[in-house]
């Protein structure tokens, strides 16, 4: 019979690990989970039935009692003339023969099994190199803690209970419902079939990720199927060969470098020194013009946003002359956005500024497919290596605005008229507030939504007799309201008798010349260098000329003088206007006095000002042309 051939095969492979161990300072048998569990407050233990488990999570035991009969690797190591080698023979021959009759018995821990019964049978189906095998399961559920590995456990048997699936796991908060989003929704069931479709699909993506990131990445496989579903999506990633999957992980081996390494991105508050530098290779005169392409998601007549930042490539246009020509893509509703991208990379551009967060899995699939182009996108806490993001310390523009509107207040109130509850949003409200604080101490700000369904903020602003408002920064091309900027009511709210004060300017313009210039002298890629693996995010904001406040001849002197004081200040970089103390509408302290609310922090606000009436509303009280922006960028996540 092979068997006992097939022991002295195995056993080489025991002795190894155990060697391998002991040089290590590792223990070399088998983790039992009795010692596991004696450190561990046990909530309760519940049955799961005959479960197909993964041999790749069986590590270990339940007792002590066969322990020593195994290396770590559950291969033997007990002599060839063993009564233990012989029985071990035995039973490959007979799983060999008739495969497994009687299913092992186990117990989960933090997604681990540990045998009660069969552990000869594990060793010989590991040593067959099998996938998985049946065995009754009970689990072991630790009471909820602060511990992550507690928290992601939990986070797994929700994952379990939709979906049945026991061969991933993950390493960080969070993925287990990211994939749950990024595949087929937060709270659905999976039927068999989906089931079978994902195990199809992440065999493959965990045969090519697994070999390339063994000894070099700490994250799962599952970890690292969260980073490429966000960026092809589960639909189009399930229907790749193993050949496509392949190349797509070596195009986004960076990306995955990136997540593992924990590395945050890196905000770039002005042109660096390093941006700065003339390459020796470099455009040269007479070399052929660089075709660089704007690609909006709606058009300037229809958004104030589209329309600044053709106000940008205009400006560049102009700056640059011959050396560049650019052109502007709107997308057209319903149109694919990879299919806009794709034509601007085929009509030669090799320069692509993506202007909106909706655009930004459109624009890394882009730069996935396209290394030989640059493509940024213009959006907050990307955190993608493969494209660079870039945006606009408005917020301090924000703050100005509210120093002015508190400077001005008179026996109404003041309101603040917000679109998206999206990454910088959140500090450009609570600088205006804080702005408004430092020249009113006791003044309110009542803040309202546009984008909540079934309200209506301007009937919310009468009630609550407001007279100021900062409303929209700017108006679309087409749109000639007054309700934009820093403005005074009318007379029983008439828009005819709006009187506009001061507005926040977006100079796209300034940060777009600067970059393309970047480029142009051959050093986009010496930031890239210096800040090594990190994605990196262009943050700029008064001190680089990239936003100021303008002012109108209604606005009287003392706030112009106020005014032209912070922005000096601002530009200067001596002025912070996120400086402590700083406490939250439920009166926690969130920076202490003196301290200052640094640009990276900023970003992130989740909370509101104490002064500010209002809330940051959950993604299901937005209409629905806001979800798909909020789902991208939104700074109360759904995950």
């Amino acid at each position: 019979m092979m068997g006992s051939q097939e022991y002295l095969r195995a056993l080489k492979l025991g002795d190894k690990e155990y060697k391998a161990c002991v040089s290590k300072g590792i223990y070399p048998y088998l983790p039992v989970l009795d010692d596991l569990v004696s450190r561990v407050d046990i909530e309760t233990q519940v049955p799961l039935g005959l479960v197909e488990i993964p041999i790749k999570s069986i590590v270990g035991t339940y007792s002590a009692g066969r322990t020593t009969a195994f290396a770590r690797n559950f291969m033997p190591i007990l002599e060839p003339d063993s009564e233990f080698s012989a029985k071990w023979g035995q039973l490959y021959d007979s799983l060999e023969e008739d495969g497994l009759r009687d299913p092992i018995k186990a117990f989960e821990f933090n997604n681990r099994f540990y045998v009660m019964e069969g552990n000869k049978r594990v060793s010989v189906f590991k040593y067959m190199d099998a996938v998985s095998i049946e065995g009754t399961v009970t689990r072991m559920i630790p009471k909820r803690s602060d511990d992550p590995e507690v928290k992601i456990y939990y986070e797994f048997m929700d994952f379990y209970d939709l979906t049945g699936i026991n061969y991933l796991y993950m390493s960080r908060e969070g993925n287990f419902r990211k994939l749950l989003k990024y595949t087929y929704g937060l709270d659905t069931k999976w039927e068999k079939e989906q089931e079978q479709d994902f195990r199809a699909f992440f065999t493959f993506f965990e045969k090519e990720f697994a070999p390339k990131a063994a000894g070099k990445l700490t994250i799962t496989a599952g970890d690292a199927l969260c980073v490429y579903l966000s960026i092809f999506g589960y639909k189009e990633a399930a229907e790749k060969t193993q050949a496509e999957i392949r190349r797509d992980i070596a195009r986004l081996w960076n990306e995955f470098v990136n997540y593992n390494s924990g590395a945050e991105m890196t905000l770039v508050l002005n042109p660096t020194p390093e941006s700065q530098k003339t390459a020796l290779v470099k455009l040269l005169p007479g070399a052929s013009t660089l075709k660089i392409a704007f690609i909006h998601d709606r058009s300037a007549q229809q958004s104030a946003w589209t329309y600044s930042h053709e106000l940008g490539r205009k400006y560049v246009q102009d700056a640059l002359g011959e050396r560049i020509a650019t052109t502007a893509v709107d997308r057209v509703e319903d149109q694919d956005a990879d299919d806009v991208f794709d034509a601007a990379i085929e009509a030669g551009h090799k320069v692509i500024f993506a202007t909106s967060p909706k655009l930004m899995p459109a624009a890394v699939r882009a730069a996935v497919k396209h290394p030989e182009v640059i493509i940024l996108n213009c959006s907050m806490s990307l955190g993608h290596k493969t494209i660079r993001s870039y945006y606009l310390r408005n917020y301090e523009a924000k703050f100005i605005l509210g120093a002015i509107a508190g400077a001005m207040k008179d026996e109404g109130n003041i309101g603040y008229l917000a679109d998206y509850p999206i990454h910088g949003s959140t500090a450009e409200i609570n600088a205006f507030a804080m702005g408004v604080q430092m020249t009113c101490h006791d003044a309110k700000v009542y803040l309202e939504w546009s984008t909540v369904k079934d309200r209506d903020p301007y009937a919310a602003f009468r009630e609550n007799n407001v007279t100021l408002i900062s409303g929209r920064d700017m108006n679309a091309k087409d749109n000639t309201s007054r309700e934009f900027g820093l403005y005074a009511l009318g007379k029983e709210g008439r828009e005819s008798e709006h009187t506009s004060l001061a507005m926040p300017v977006r100079h796209w313009g300034k940060l777009y010349a600067e970059i393309i210039r970047t480029i142009l002298r051959g050093a986009y890629k010496n930031d890239e260098n210096v800040f090594a693996d990190q994605a990196l995010n262009y943050f700029w904001g008064m001190s680089s000329e990239a936003v100021d406040v303008i002012y109108s001849r209604n606005l009287p002197a003392g706030p112009v003088r106020l005014l032209r004081s912070l922005r000096a200040g601002m530009r200067d970089m001596d002025i912070n206007p996120l400086i402590g103390p700083v406490y939250a509408q439920d009166g926690s302290l969130k920076c202490e006095d003196g301290q200052v609310i640094t640009a990276k922090d900023a970003v992130n606000i989740d909370w509101l000002a104490e002064n500010i009436i209002g809330e940051l509303p959950d993604i299901s009280q937005l209409k629905e042309e806001a979800v798909e922006l909020v789902s991208i960028q939104g700074i109360k996540s759904e995950v």
